[in-house]
């Protein structure tokens, strides 16, 4: 059953500083493209880092679309054994593969606009975690950014020229920075009074969405802002329990997010404009959505499952539920391909 809850526009809520959840740091991600992806899982740390350059094209690849007879296909963090690792699956179930076998944790996969190349964030150099990016033509990897401190979520501009990630560059709360696909000019965004854990450039608008800590532990509000920093506004209030992910829809107008007690979250689709938000799920504990390129399906994780945590895909409206994953091991967190 659908609930609607309405925002207030305008209002302040008390700030504390809270620290960022181990478990969002432990995440993984990695790469694919559909006739390039091999047989073998791609280890990337048998490749050579390339250094930066200000010649070298962000993508120059388009993927293809989603086809009617597989749906689309979904790259996901798929946790196998010590390791968070990158998998990827048709939509439909069908060609489940295990992409990277790394002794190390790699997370948060975002593909570029057109395709070609993926971004992700990576221990695998030891130490802190820095932005890797992987161009499928001539198997380069990309060191992006070189310790300035922990990043998470990377998000590309509708351009591709540009990265947004959210990165703790000291002691302080974690911040919004952005980086040329170069590598080149990375530059502190938005420091905000507590930590954001997640972000989102929409692919049109020049808005730019954000999760940031408030007044509960382990729980967010959802913040709106220019792409150039300014007029920074709260969009959610009163609504419990928001989780570290969202998801612009491909037209710019609606995000998704997850809330709830814990143990019991559920998909939330909300109006940015007219600040309204859709519940979509009802039980399963679900987590972790986002849209796919032609807005008609919304992968997610859940625990519906006996507990296992597996990829589904639904309808916007929360109907035609499908269940993508099935392994013992968690699977959580998908992006599709563009």
């Amino acid at each position: 059953m659908s609930r609607r809850r309405i925002f207030s526009r305008h209002g302040r809520a008390r700030t504390q500083s809270v620290r960022l959840p181990l478990g969002l740091l432990l995440v993984a991600a990695a790469i694919t493209l559909c006739v390039l992806v091999p047989s073998t899982p791609i280890n990337l740390s048998n490749l050579t880092i390339v250094k930066p350059t200000s010649t070298l094209p962000p993508t120059r690849t388009p993927l293809p679309k989603p086809t009617k007879e597989h749906i689309g296909r979904i790259i996901f963090t798929c946790s196998r054994g010590d390791y968070n690792q990158l998998c990827m699956v048709n939509a439909d179930g069908t060609d489940y593969k295990q992409l990277t076998k790394l002794e190390a944790h790699n997370y948060y996969p975002v593909f570029s606009p057109l395709g070609g190349s993926v971004v992700y964030a990576s221990n695998q150099n030891g130490g802190v975690f820095d932005l890797f990016l992987f161009i499928f033509d001539g198997a380069r990897l990309i060191r992006l950014t070189n310790r300035i401190g922990n990043v998470i979520s990377p998000s590309y501009s509708p351009d591709g020229s540009r990265i947004l990630f959210a990165n703790r560059a000291a002691e302080g709360p974690t911040s919004l920075w952005t980086v040329d696909t170069t590598g080149e000019n990375p530059d502190l965004l938005y420091a905000g009074p507590n930590t954001i854990v997640a972000a989102d450039w929409a692919p049109m608008g020049n808005r730019i969405a954000f999760a940031m800590a408030v007044d509960q532990p382990d729980a967010y509000e959802i913040f709106i802002m220019n792409d150039d920093g300014t007029d920074v506004r709260q969009l959610t209030r009163g609504l419990p329990g928001i989780g570290g992910s969202l998801d612009w829809s491909p037209d710019g107008k609606y995000l998704l997010i997850f809330a709830g007690a814990p143990g019991d979250k559920n998909i939330f689709l909300v109006d940015v404009d007219g600040q309204t938000a859709t519940q979509i799920t009802t039980g399963g504990n679900n987590m972790a959505c986002s849209f796919s390129p032609d807005g008609k399906w919304i992968a997610f994780n859940s625990l519906r499952n006996n507990d296992q945590a597996d990829i589904f895909i639904m309808r916007p409206d929360g109907s035609d539920v499908r269940q993508v994953t099935t392994n013992p091991e968690p699977d959580w967190q998908p992006q599709w391909e563009p």
